[in-house]
C-alpha cells in the first residue's frame, strides 16, 4: 500500500477528531503502509506520534487525507499536494451564528471554512464524511460520499477508572447526570440546565449534574450558563468540572444514571457513543447528525418542553425494565463502531482496485 498521511489542525488529547485520526494512522500501519500525521498544533502527549505540518513536501505522491472541521494554513498546503492522491474527510463546520455573539474570531474562522470548502472537495479524489449529516453538507456535485463513522476505541478505555471520583459520586445517593462536550453554544447546555432544575423541583429527586468539558474560546458562553445555574440557585447541584483525563472521565460514566444532550448542532457526537459503551442510557435531542449517532441506541426527543424532559429523565433513571433495554440497545449501537469495522471500511475506502470510481480522470488536478 502507497504511503498514507494525514493533514489535521490540531492533535490533541481527548478530542474526537484527533482520535479518528490516530484510528486511521494505526490502520494504515496495520495494512503495511508508512503513514504518518501532519498537524500545526501537536498535543505534547503525542510527540513522535506527528510531525509539524512544515515538513510535508509538495512533490509528494501518495495519499494524502485532510480532516476538514475549519480554516486553516493546511488548506493551501493541501491543494499544493498536486502529485498526491487527495481525500478529504469533512468533519462539519458548526453555523457561524453559534459563535457570532460570543467569539467573533472563531465564526470569521467558520466562515472563512465555508468559503474554501467547495474548491477542497472539488480538487480531492475521495470525498469523505463521518456521518450522513455531514455527508449531505459536502458540496459533493453529484459525486460519492463515502460515510466513515467516528469508532469508539475500547482500547483507550482498558484503564482504571478514577477511584477518589468513583468513591465520590459512590458516596453521594442522589441520581448523577452527565454531559459530556465542550461547554458551547450550538450545544445549547442551558437546556440541559433548566431539564436539571425541573428533576429537582417538579419531580423532586435529589440529583446532581456533572458538565464534563472546556470552556477555552467560548467563555462569554460558559459564563452565561453559570449565570443561569445562580439564578435557578442550583450551584449545589451543578458540577462545572473541565476538561478531564480518561480515567477520571470512565469513572463518571460508570457511575453516573443519565447522559443527556440537547445539542442543535452536531457533526457525530463521540461521547454519546463512550456514554452506551459504559452502559448510560442516553435520552439526545433529535438534530443534526445525532439521529445517526444515537439510532437505535437510546432515546430521540422532539421537543424541549424541559417539564417533560425531567419527567422522562426521572423515568429512564428509576424505571429497571425500561433502563435495562436503552442499555442493552446502547451496547449494541456502541458494538457497531467498534475498531475492527472502522478498519474494515478503511480498508474498502482506501483499496484502489475497489475504489476507482473515486479517483477522477487524469488524477487530481487543481
Amino acid at each position: 500500500m502507497r504511503p498514507v498521511h494525514q493533514l489535521v489542525h490540531t492533535l490533541t488529547f481527548g478530542d474526537a477528531i484527533s482520535g479518528e485520526v490516530l484510528a486511521l494512522q494505526r490502520s494504515f500501519r496495520e495494512f503495511g503502509a508508512e503513514s504518518d500525521i501532519f498537524a500545526i498544533n501537536i498535543d505534547p502527549r503525542f510527540k513522535g506520534l506527528a510531525r509539524d505540518y512544515r515538513e510535508l513536501q509538495s512533490d509528494y505522491s501518495g495519499e494524502a487525507i485532510l480532516h476538514y472541521s475549519l480554516g486553516s494554513p493546511l488548506n493551501a498546503l493541501y491543494r499544493g499536494l498536486r502529485h498526491a492522491t487527495r481525500s478529504i474527510i469533512h468533519h462539519n463546520l458548526t453555523p457561524a451564528h453559534w459563535f457570532k455573539a460570543i467569539n467573533p474570531r472563531i465564526a470569521q474562522h467558520i466562515e472563512m471554512g465555508e468559503r474554501e470548502l467547495p474548491d477542497l472537495c472539488a480538487i480531492s479524489d475521495r470525498l469523505i464524511a463521518d456521518s450522513r449529516f455531514n455527508a449531505a453538507e459536502m458540496p459533493a456535485q453529484g459525486r460519492t460520499v463515502e460515510v466513515l463513522n467516528l469508532p469508539i476505541d475500547t482500547e483507550r478505555w482498558k484503564i482504571a477508572a478514577n477511584s477518589g471520583i468513583e468513591a465520590l459520586l459512590r458516596s453521594d445517593p442522589v441520581l448523577h447526570i452527565v454531559h459530556v462536550g465542550r461547554l458551547a453554544p450550538n450545544k445549547c447546555i442551558e437546556d440541559i440546565v433548566k431539564t436539571f432544575y425541573f428533576l429537582r423541583t417538579v419531580q423532586k429527586i435529589p440529583a446532581r449534574l456533572w458538565l464534563v468539558g472546556h470552556d477555552i474560546d467560548t467563555e462569554l458562553y460558559s459564563f452565561s450558563l453559570k449565570r443561569l445555574v445562580r439564578e435557578l440557585d442550583l450551584m449545589d447541584a451543578v458540577n462545572f468540572v473541565g476538561r478531564m483525563a480518561d480515567s477520571e472521565v470512565k469513572a463518571v460514566y460508570l457511575n453516573a444514571h443519565a447522559y443527556l444532550c440537547m445539542s442543535e448542532h452536531e457533526g457525530f457526537c463521540c461521547p454519546i457513543i463512550e456514554a452506551m459503551h459504559f452502559g448510560l442510557p442516553v435520552i439526545a435531542y433529535n438534530s443534526s447528525a445525532l439521529p445517526d449517532t444515537v439510532s437505535a441506541g437510546g432515546i430521540l426527543v422532539n421537543h424541549k418542553r424541559h417539564a417533560e424532559l425531567a419527567f422522562l429523565l426521572a423515568k429512564v433513571c428509576r424505571d429497571q425494565a425500561l433502563r435495562s433495554q436503552i442499555i442493552e440497545n446502547g451496547r449494541r449501537r456502541a458494538a457497531e463502531l467498534s475498531i475492527d469495522r472502522f478498519a474494515a471500511k478503511v480498508r474498502a475506502i482506501f483499496d484502489q482496485g475497489a475504489n476507482r470510481e473515486h479517483l477522477r480522470a487524469g488524477g487530481s488536478g487543481g
